[in-house]
């Protein structure tokens, strides 16, 4: 008895040690995620998007900010990197002097979620823009009436009325304001070659157009707060909408179908059910100079909002220098950031910014259509779920696509992907070059872990050229599927493992300048400087440096 209560002592001790030792683990553990008062630190970064500033000009009252969107209660401050231009004081900003301010919203830590931060340009004019040439000038003003002429003393109300009324050489100079319609705005004359019909802003940004009211466009009629629409027959063309804002539509933003000869430049559209911008069964489209926020926001996951920027069946069109962002949640089915699909034809897509989207960020996509002779270069992508896909996900025929001189980081899953979604139809003549790939699929399954991803199957694809580009800091480098056609993968860098490399692999460090700071520019000693050879070769690398006779792999020269 007495040697059995000695080891029930001993296990007694044993047990309280070992519960000592896991309650000290398990303080230490706490005190690292605690505050000193024994509260959560805050874990997790907030999720903010949305966020802008519209033009100003010197003279112009003081306003308020709208606070950025987030998924955390906490109180946003704001400061001005160059109070020579705006002050701000709580969150009314104050003019000072012409030029441009960087407006930083910083959110802070509430409940489990840290601080957070989010800019916008902020430009202030010394006076007006000019407006283009007319032949007649209409006006639309807030303090306007309808039973108005238009002419500058006695401008029209809505911006509705003018769309009604101008023809062929009117432009259309829209005051400042907050403009509230009721139903779509409806263009409902074309213009001519000589003679265009403009829709122009007189400051940028600053004509807000809010469908919050109106009971068009919807889910059913399909179209855009402002629309542009003919017949199959007799296009609406010649008409220009520049520096617009168009804001909680309830369906599209802007949109364009049966036309030709639009220009939609300069132009915002924010938290808009569908696209911001579409253009379909149109030809001869540009879509410039845009900024589309929370696009596709719809609320059914039934519904098919199409992309942020769409362009469906389009001959000849150009997308460039847009920025696409802020599409973090999935509340409808759509949301890409930029897509040219079905009958498109003859475009090019360049110089756009693409992030904070949760889909891919640029897709060329045939579906059931002939897509043919489309150049997507000189984007930057980043912090989406993929970067650029081409497919032809219902049997239509891709031929003649080239993907080249792009930035592309930091990528949830694939950099770029040949895709082979659903049906796989046939992919030709692809060439991929001179792109500058990094840290891609580092949030991915086992599959979409990869910078290069050749998919597609179809054994009728040909043509594909993959050459000279950069893949760096990825899972995998490049993943292929055991095509049974034969495809070129030759001279590209390929730093990291990879599953297939090719021909004339190289498995150096690129030697990036910076590549903590995202400057993914070549630094002295890179291994790509003076190494592309084969053809296709771009003529100006990502930042529109002329390229020289011996030019570099990857997006970027070497200077």
């Amino acid at each position: 008895m007495k040697k059995l209560k000695k080891r029930l002592s001993i296990l007694t001790v044993f047990i309280s040690i070992l519960a000592i030792g896991c309650s000290s683990d398990s303080n230490i553990e706490s005190s690292i995620d605690s505050k000193p008062d024994g509260s959560k630190r805050p874990t997790t970064a907030p999720k903010i998007s949305g966020f802008s500033v519209p033009v100003k000009i010197v003279g112009d009252a003081p306003f308020a900010l709208t606070a950025p969107t987030s998924n955390s209660s906490g109180a946003f401050t704001y400061t001005s990197s160059n109070t020579a231009v705006a002050t701000i004081v709580g969150n009314v900003v104050t003019i000072v002097g012409a030029g441009t301010s960087v407006i930083k919203a910083t959110q802070a830590a509430s409940g489990s979620f840290s601080t957070g931060e989010i800019s916008a340009d902020f430009v202030v004019l010394s006076s007006a823009p000019t407006p283009p040439f007319g032949l007649r000038y209409l006006y639309v003003s807030t303090t306007g009436n309808d039973a108005n002429d238009g002419s500058i003393n006695l401008p029209f109300l809505t911006i509705n009325k003018a769309a009604q009324v101008a023809i062929a050489g009117d432009v259309v100079i829209i005051k400042s304001g907050t403009y509230s319609p009721t139903s779509s705005i409806v263009v409902a004359n074309s213009g001519t070659s000589s003679a265009p019909i403009t829709f122009f802003a007189e400051i940028k940004d600053a004509v807000i157009i809010d469908g919050n009211n109106s009971t068009t466009p919807n889910a059913t009629d399909r179209q855009g707060l402002f629309t542009i629409l003919g017949t199959t027959t007799t296009y609406k063309s010649w008409i220009v909408i520049d520096g617009l804002r168009v804001i909680k539509s309830k369906w599209a933003g802007i949109y364009s179908r049966y036309s030709d000869n639009v220009i939609v430049k300069n132009c915002s559209t924010n938290d808009t059910g569908a696209s911001g911008i579409i253009a379909a069964n149109s030809s001869n489209i540009k879509i410039l100079n845009n900024k589309v926020q929370l696009a596709c926001m719809y609320p059914d996951t039934s519904q098919n909002t199409n992309e942020c920027i769409t362009i469906a069946s389009v001959a000849t069109f150009e997308v460039a220098y847009n920025s696409v962002s802020d599409r973090i949640t999935n509340p409808s089915n759509g949301g890409e950031g930029i897509d040219a699909k079905n009958n498109s034809t003859n475009g090019t897509i360049h110089h756009n910014t693409v992030t904070s989207l949760n889909r891919v960020g640029i897709y060329i996509d045939a579906f059931l259509g002939n897509l043919s002779n489309i150049e997507v270069y000189n984007n930057k992508i980043f912090s989406v779920i993929s970067g650029i896909s081409v497919a032809s996900e219902e049997g239509g025929v891709v031929d003649g696509v080239k993907i080249h001189d792009n930035l592309i980081y930091d990528i949830d899953r694939c950099g770029i992907r040949i895709a082979g979604y659903l049906q796989d139809g046939p992919l030709r003549n692809l060439d991929v070059y001179q792109n500058t790939v990094v840290n891609c699929g580092l949030n991915a399954g086992t599959w979409e872990n990869v910078g290069l991803l050749i998919e597609a199957k179809n054994v009728t694809n040909t043509g594909f050229n993959f050459r000279n580009n950069i893949i760096s800091g990825c899972p995998y480098q490049v993943r292929a599927n055991n095509q049974t056609f034969p495809y070129v993968l030759d001279n590209n860098i390929l730093f990291g493992a990879t599953v297939v490399s090719g021909t004339n692999r190289i498995a150096a460090d690129p030697i990036f300048k910076n590549p903590a700071s995202k400057d993914f520019s070549l630094s002295v000693g890179s291994p790509a400087i003076n190494m592309a050879v084969g053809t296709p070769l771009s003529t100006k690398d990502f930042t529109d440096f002329t390229r020289d006779s011996n030019p570099d792999i990857g997006a970027f020269e070497y200077r």
